[in-house]
């Protein structure tokens, strides 16, 4: 046999322009990331004792009023807490002069019941 110094494969090096289906099955479980590890920043609140009620609460009827179609991801408190922050911040809030939560809250009841 005769030595051509390119190795047992000359060709290794090219990769193949079709997949292979376990490739395809790793790119698939890799997409399948769950909603809450694409989130960068962790933030700790302090909660009242009704506030924590009522998310729990609104979690549980979300999740009891659902049907096998529309559970596609979890809801949590997380996922409240997200949703209120982004209905937010679609809200144009008066934001001068506010002296407290108080008030705050009423100007928020404001726009909400608008």
């Amino acid at each position: 046999m005769k030595k051509t110094g390119l190795g047992k494969n000359p060709l290794a090096w090219i990769k193949p322009t079709i997949e292979k289906k376990e490739e395809k099955k790793e790119k698939k479980e890799e997409e399948r990331i769950p909603k809450f590890q694409t989130f960068e920043v962790r933030l700790t609140t302090l909660l009242r004792e009704d506030q924590l009620e009522f998310l729990e609460k609104l979690v549980r009827e979300i999740k009891k009023n659902r049907t096998a179609p529309y559970r596609k991801e979890r809801i949590t408190k997380n996922t409240l807490i997200r949703v209120f922050i982004d209905a937010f911040m679609h809200t144009k809030i008066d934001t001068r002069n506010i002296p407290d939560e108080e008030t705050l809250l009423s100007r928020v009841m404001e726009k909400i019941k608008k």
